[in-house]
């Protein structure tokens, strides 16, 4: 981010599911209809839009980033990858523009902000959505707001918000992180998740003023007014009071994945030296930066030296993180398993037990009835007809091969 008298730059991710009210915001931040006619885009894919904003002769170059798909499959796991992905890519980006020896063109595309949109479910929040927030905020400073907060009460808001604030501490996920300024924190801590309602539509409100507002048959919820939402709020802290704040934060940012990156280009550096002169001294991890480069800088050839600026070891550390990530998921799944089939297996030898004491009764039974003079058997055997029974002997039906239940017996005379 960069901001100068004669302008200034900033780069925002919209992030959230579908149906969330971004392009809504989008336009109402700007105060016209910024979309028209869109590009297709890939499932997955991250896209990314440009305007030029002027407003009493303040130029801003804005470039809005988003996911149309994001959260729209049945299985979400992951979906914040490609926006963080597209993070890491500008900060790679700007760092190897930093190493160049003329500098003076430099293009500075690194995201400074993410606005994350929240559906108004007056519930928990979803895994998608502590993942995607947790993920996105270790790289650039996270705003979480409430989309479309009119469709709650006053009372459901309160509850939501705590219900927001609860979920983020206990994921350790920390909104606008390296945001120093105290004031700047405060007003951030105080309103935030920000609750937003968008539109550019203009009524008259009772006091005669021409607003922007969404109409109901009850009323009437105005959107720059500060006791029905949080728009004018979030809205200076993105393109007012507190935009300098945010650079200041980008560059913090940068700096520490600056700092990972070059320690994992180092640490492939060191290896490939290894490699290449297991017996001569290589970097001990001791010496200067710039000794270090001039190192690498020797030992590796142009084609070594295009590898080692496309190494991504953040990159890296994501997929493991996914892995990790599947790995517990699929551990929980066997472990579920073993339940079941442990539950099953007790079931069956409860079964088992019961159907060999009905075995035990039942040749018990016909120990009894062998004893029984032949009288008293024609006696039993009319007493069997006349409750409709099969006229005999009562013997265990045969079991199967297979282990199965055995249900039923026959009774043979």
């Amino acid at each position: 981010m960069w901001c100068k008298r004669k302008g200034g730059h900033l780069t925002m991710i919209l992030a959230g599911c579908r149906g969330t009210g971004k392009t809504t915001f989008l336009n109402t931040l700007i105060g016209e209809d910024m979309e028209g006619e869109l590009p297709a885009c890939e499932p997955m894919q991250v896209r990314d839009r440009k305007y030029h904003l002027q407003e009493d002769k303040f130029d801003m170059d804005l470039t809005v980033v988003d996911m149309p798909d994001f959260g729209a499959n049945i299985d979400n796991q992951n979906t914040w990858l490609p926006l963080v992905k597209y993070i890491e890519y500008q900060y790679r980006s700007y760092l190897i523009q930093e190493e160049q020896p003329f500098r003076s063109q430099m293009r500075d595309n690194r995201v400074h902000v993410c606005v994350y949109f929240i559906n108004p479910t007056n519930t928990d929040l979803s895994s998608l959505d502590i993942e995607s927030m947790k993920e996105i905020s270790k790289r650039v400073s996270l705003i979480p707001v409430i989309a479309r907060s009119d469709t709650l009460n006053k009372d459901e808001l309160y509850n939501f918000k705590s219900i927001i604030t609860k979920t983020l501490k206990e994921n350790e996920i920390e909104v606008c992180k390296y945001v120093t300024d105290s004031f700047a924190t405060e007003k951030i801590n105080a309103h935030s998740p920000y609750a937003i309602i968008g539109s550019n539509v203009v009524y008259t409100n009772p006091d005669g003023k021409l607003v922007r507002a969404r109409k109901y048959g009850w009323g009437m919820v105005e959107v720059e007014n500060a006791e029905h939402c949080d728009f004018i709020h979030i809205r200076d802290l993105l393109m007012s009071e507190h935009l300098l704040d945010l650079i200041s934060a980008t560059e913090t940012h940068y700096t520490l994945f600056r700092q990972r990156f070059l320690k994992q280009r180092l640490s492939s550096t060191k290896a490939a030296l290894n490699n290449e002169h297991p017996l001569q001294n290589t970097i001990t991890g001791e010496e200067d930066g710039i000794a270090s480069y001039v190192m690498y800088k020797k030992t590796l050839n142009l084609d070594d030296m295009v590898m080692l600026e496309k190494y991504n070891g953040e990159e890296e550390q994501l997929q493991q993180e996914a892995r990790v990530h599947l790995d517990d998921i699929i551990r929980k799944q066997e472990a579920k398993f073993r339940e079941l089939k442990a539950s099953i297996y007790t079931k069956q030898k409860i079964y088992n037990n019961d159907l060999d004491d009905a075995h035990l009764s039942v040749k018990q039974l016909e120990t009894e009835i062998e004893k029984l003079s032949p009288d008293d058997k024609d006696i039993i055997k009319d007493i069997a007809q006349k409750a409709g029974l099969p006229a005999g002997i009562p013997q265990p039906a045969p079991q199967s091969d297979d282990s199965t239940l055995a249900t039923g017996f026959t009774i043979m005379f």
